[in-house]
Parts: structure tokens; sequence; C-alpha cells
């Protein structure tokens, strides 16, 4: 299991990339390249049915490569409805922690969250949107009482005038897997 989880570790740091800023220099009448933003943590909050509140952290302060991330598994009980936020973070300055879910959120015409479980058992409906198309920082999930999925992934696409309500278009900013335990009451 140490294994798994370090190969899925490995494999999100190499899928770990940043979103790009729409600011331009107003001094500057000549197109620059968009300074990137650093996503280092994604941190999941889930509520069931009985209002239990968790919240589970990705963390890779330093970004791709140098010191190895750190993924909390979910702990999910199976045939249980939860109500799911999620929340991307720049922690890359110790100092300072910038929540970039706001920023996400008022650009939702152009970013959608993708989640995928890697077997049957789990399904998820974005609950938000941008008046069109889903956003997916709010969300349910529905974990089936024979639920098999071992893990979710959870992308966040950059999609400016490409955004469709699929996962297919645009780029990816972030991507990280997360581990599933079931638990049994």
């Amino acid at each position: 299991m140490k294994t798994y989880i370090t190969s899925i570790l490995m494999i999100t740091a190499l899928a770990f990339t940043s979103c790009k800023k729409d600011d331009k220099d107003p001094t500057n009448t000549t197109p620059t390249e968009n300074e990137q933003e650093l996503i280092t943590t994604v941190v999941i909050t889930l509520e069931d049915s009985n209002n239990n509140i968790d919240s589970y952290t990705f963390s890779d302060p330093d970004g791709a490569g140098g010191i190895d991330a750190t993924v909390e598994p979910l702990q999910l009980l199976r045939d249980e409805v939860y109500t799911v936020s999620i929340q991307f973070l720049d922690n890359s300055n110790p100092s300072e922690t910038v929540d970039l879910t706001t920023e996400i959120n008022n650009e939702g015409a152009e970013h959608i969250v993708c989640y995928t479980a890697d077997l049957d058992g789990i399904s998820v409906t974005r609950t938000d949107t941008d008046g069109t198309f889903p956003i997916g920082l709010m969300s349910t999930w529905n974990v089936d009482n024979i639920s098999d999925a071992t893990t979710i992934t959870i992308s966040l696409k950059h999609q400016p005038d490409v955004k469709d309500g699929t996962c297919i278009p645009g780029e990816t900013d972030v991507e990280v897997t997360f581990p599933i335990q079931y638990v049994v009451i």
C-alpha cells in the first residue's frame, strides 16, 4: 500500500501545474506572457448526511519536485451521500497562504473541476455553475453500498473560450489523486 501511495504521489507531482492569471500591466501596451499562479494545496471538505464534517488535504508546498507531496486518504462510508467543497491554495510562501478558490469561482466560465473515481461506486454531481456550465467547487458525492473505488482523481481544468461543460478541452492546472479508505461503523 505504501508503494502504491508513493507512486500516486510521484505521478501527481509530475502532473502538478499552475493556473495563469489574466492580469495585464496597464502601463504596457505590448501583450505579455501571463504570470503563473502555483497551486500547492488542495483541501476537500466532506459533510455526511449526519452533518459530520471532515477535511482532507493534499500538500506540496514547494511545488513539483523537491520535497515529496503528502496526501491524506479520504475516509468514506459506503451507502452515504456527501456534500463536498474544495479549496485550491498556494502555500509556497510560509508566511502567507493565498486562497485561489474565490478567483477560480469568479472566473467560473474559464474553469471546471473534474472528478474521476478509479472504479465504480462513487457518482459525483457538480452543484455550482458559472450560469451556463458547472464549475465543481461544490458537489454531491453518492457512495454506493458496494463501492469498490480505491482512489478519486480531482483535476482543475482551465478552459478559457473553450468551456463546454466537459473535462476534455483546456489545460490542467492541477491534478491530485486521493486514496480512499472505507470506514465501517
